[in-house]
């Protein structure tokens, strides 16, 4: 596996020049009928609130494996669904090629229930709904996102060391109802990713793969390069799990349905949505001195001072009532062909669960195509034990 970031000091004027001009708070307000972001809130165990917990993490997980290397990162050494969830499941080795797949989420709001979902590395596949973010449809090679999904080594051996890796051994855990509790050192990460001549075509501002290289992560994969656009993070910190969602701060309207808060990273914490155009650009993602103390003490190339935390979410309901929403203008919006604004981390995973055959119940994947928000419906889980929010559920071999 190759993987290029390359770093230079004219990276922080190269993005002025993209955006042509400074950041843009873009201070019309939301309406508060129609969405709620989802706010920082207590992370047990510790005193940050989920917004420094998760920047934290994020800067654990993409630090370099090798010092004086900025790749690989660390998430990259770890399991991918395909080592997970397999007959022979096994923690990856130094050095092996990456790995994309298929959106999980997209082919579960199809009716093409054929596609392989396991992990089988895949080229770049055309999105959901291209149309709504202005993703290209034609172009060399054919326009396409791919998904990549890593668990840290506390939460692959909890599953593999309690046999839920495949359908057999979930149906045995739900003849012994076994309750699914992931140790709270478990973080998952997914991540979407483009083919740099896609993203050039995507966002023509950024100039040339020169100008890219030093804004974007980027890895290899089966003689293709990608770049990250995109990152869902999720930690069993919290019974609920702490959730984040980042996105690169040129991700064509990022902040477009929902807006975005972040009070620990970036040096304007809050933006909202711009409701006069749509797939604009909201500006340079300016961190604060705090989180670069981090990123420089971690030896981070300086790629990731682009990425932006778009908000954290700890629970359902805001405390005044109305759901709480968090979503990602890519891995929902692009991809899974699902609404930002209707969209809850946590309320769409606490149905992940499988049933006495060790699958998904009916009523659970009748869930994933409507982005349930606010508390679950207890109902709906009827006959399942719970996979405690992990959907990796989904792709347990028979």
């Amino acid at each position: 596996m190759k993987l290029v970031a390359i770093v230079t000091s004219g990276a922080l004027l190269l993005a002025h020049t993209v955006y042509g001009g400074p950041p843009n708070p873009n201070p019309a307000p939301s309406d508060p009928a129609i969405v709620r972001l989802a706010r920082a809130g207590a992370v047990d165990g510790t005193n940050q609130n989920s917004d420094e917990f998760i920047w934290r993490l994020f800067v654990q997980f993409v630090s370099p494996v090798t010092k004086g290397r900025s790749s690989p990162v660390v998430f990259e050494t770890w399991a991918s669904d395909k080592d997970t969830f397999s007959v022979t499941p096994k923690w990856p080795g130094v050095g092996e090629t990456k790995q994309f797949q298929p959106s999980v989420l997209r082919l579960e709001r199809t009716t093409n229930r054929t596609t392989n979902k396991t992990g089988v590395s895949v080229p770049a596949v055309p999105p959901g709904n291209a149309a709504v973010g202005g993703f290209p449809t034609s172009g060399t090679p054919v326009p396409g996102i791919a998904e990549e999904v890593r668990r840290n080594r506390p939460l692959f051996d909890y599953i593999v060391d309690n046999k839920l890796n495949t359908q057999g051994g979930l149906a045995n855990a739900f003849k012994s109802s076994f309750k699914v509790v992931m140790p709270t050192t478990a973080v998952a990460i997914k991540g979407d990713w483009i083919p740099v001549k896609t993203l050039l075509q995507w966002i023509p501002q950024i100039g040339s793969l020169e100008n890219l290289h030093k804004l974007y992560y980027t890895g290899n994969s089966e003689g293709v390069e990608y770049a990250l656009v995109s990152l869902h993070v999720s930690s069993r910190q919290n019974a609920n799990w702490v959730w984040g969602t980042f996105e690169h701060e040129l991700n064509p309207g990022r902040c477009d349905d929902i807006g975005s808060c972040d009070t620990f990273g970036a040096l304007v914490p809050e933006i909202r949505p711009n409701r006069t155009a749509i797939n604009t650009q909201y500006g340079p993602g300016l961190k604060t001195s705090a989180l670069k103390a981090l990123m420089a003490e971690a030896n981070l190339s300086p790629v990731w001072e682009h990425y932006c935390l778009k908000s954290t979410q700890v629970d359902y309901v805001g405390d005044d009532g109305p759901p709480n929403v968090l979503g990602n203008s890519v891995i929902e919006r692009i991809v899974g062909n699902g609404t930002v604004a209707a969209s809850s981390c946590i309320a769409c995973h606490v149905y992940a669960s499988f049933g006495a055959d060790g699958k998904p119940t009916a009523a659970v994947t009748a869930m994933l195509p409507f982005n349930p928000t606010g508390k679950p419906i207890p109902a709906v889980l009827n006959g399942s034990i719970q996979f405690d929010f992990m959907w990796g559920v989904l792709l347990a071999p028979k």
